[in-house]
């Protein structure tokens, strides 16, 4: 009788579940899909070829950040924590292999700017000029003379693309090192 019971009252929470799902808004939908994007992330950033936060991508290691979202300044510190820096993309093929594993609709910070001097983009790692850039088109533009941290971003179903931003602007990152043991 239990059994029967225990059986009746989970077709009954099925039923109830199914129902709710059906009547859920599109914002509800929209939450849902959020997190199966951040699960999907996490995954990514723990599959096999990965030590620690880092996955192996060409001969550099990368942790990319899918779960918080930060001001570049504090990805910088993030990164440093992490045994790494921000990353700078060394060429076309290494920035192919990274966006691959990036979310479309979301922006990922670089280790790159012209804070120190406007129009002069620098490698935080280095100090050197970026030898690496590969601009949305019409970017950079310093758009009200506040943009000076450069960020991948996708503009609608297109390709990541390096973007000048506000550093105060929250958004996802992308740590480098060349082992992934620094911590």
């Amino acid at each position: 009788m239990f059994e029967l019971v225990s059986f009746l009252l989970y077709i009954l929470i099925a039923v109830h579940l199914q129902g709710s799902l059906k009547s859920d808004s599109v914002s509800g939908n929209s939450e849902r899909l959020d997190r199966v994007e951040d699960a999907i992330g996490e995954l990514q950033t723990q599959e096999s070829g990965g030590t620690g936060n880092f996955v192996k991508i060409n001969s550099r290691f990368f942790h990319i950040e899918q779960n918080r979202k930060v001001n570049w300044y504090a990805a910088l510190n993030i990164c440093h924590e992490m045994g790494g820096h921000l990353a700078d993309p060394a060429n076309q093929q290494e920035l192919n292999s990274i966006k691959q594993r990036l979310i479309r609709g979301r922006h990922y910070w670089l280790g790159i700017s012209d804070l120190a001097n406007e129009g002069l983009f620098l490698s935080q790692n280095t100090g050197n000029r970026a030898t690496f850039l590969r601009w949305i088109y019409g970017e950079p533009n310093n758009y009200g003379n506040y943009e000076h941290c450069v960020e991948l971003k996708s503009q609608q179903n297109r390709e990541f693309l390096m973007n000048d931003a506000p550093c105060w602007l929250l958004s996802y990152f992308i740590c480098e090192t060349s082992s992934p043991n620094n911590k």
